[in-house]
C-alpha cells in the first residue's frame, strides 16, 4: 500500500511540475491530426495512425489540464502551520490531495480551481476513449480487408 501511495505522489508531483511541457506536445499531436486529415480528406478516417495520434494528443492535453488544475488548487499543496484551513485534522481527513473531479473550496467557500478545468478533463477523456475505439476498429478493418490481387490489375 505504501508503494502505491508513493507512486501516486510521484505521479501527482510530475503532473504539477510538467503540465506546461505536456501542453505544447499535446497541441502538436492534435495539429498533426488536423494536417493529416486535410491532406488525406476522403480516406482519413480509415487511418489507424491518425486515431492513435489523436488519442496520444488528447491524453497529453488531459494530463496537462489536470496538472494545471492541481497547481491552481489553493489548499491541497500548501502546508502552512499558521493556516487553520489546511492543517485542521478534520479537513485533512475529509479532503484528499487529489479530488476527482478537481475541486477545492478552501475556508473561504469559493472554488479555487478554474471553471474550465473539469469540463476540459471530461471532454479530453471522452476524445481519448473514442479515438482508441476508432483506432482499434480501423486497424481491425484493415487487417480483415482482402488485398487487391495483382492478377486483376494486369488485365
Amino acid at each position: 500500500m505504501e508503494a502505491v501511495l508513493a507512486v501516486a505522489l510521484v505521479a501527482a508531483l510530475l503532473l504539477v511540475s510538467t503540465w506546461w511541457l505536456l501542453l505544447p506536445i499535446g497541441v502538436g499531436y492534435v495539429i498533426s491530426v488536423v494536417v493529416t486529415a486535410v491532406r488525406e480528406s476522403p480516406g482519413a478516417g480509415r487511418l489507424p495512425g491518425l486515431w492513435a495520434r489523436l488519442g496520444v494528443g488528447s491524453a497529453l492535453l488531459c494530463a496537462a489540464t489536470v496538472g494545471y488544475g492541481m497547481t491552481r488548487m489553493a489548499t491541497s499543496f500548501r502546508l502552512d502551520a499558521d493556516d487553520p484551513c489546511t492543517l485542521s485534522d478534520d479537513r485533512l481527513d475529509n479532503h484528499p490531495i487529489i479530488d476527482w473531479p478537481l475541486s477545492d473550496t478552501g475556508c473561504r467557500g469559493h472554488e479555487s480551481v478554474p471553471a474550465f478545468v473539469n469540463p476540459a478533463i471530461l471532454l479530453l477523456a471522452v476524445v481519448f476513449s473514442a479515438s482508441v475505439v476508432a483506432m482499434v476498429t480501423t486497424w481491425r478493418g484493415q487487417r480483415t480487408r482482402p488485398e487487391p490481387s495483382e492478377s486483376t490489375m494486369d488485365e
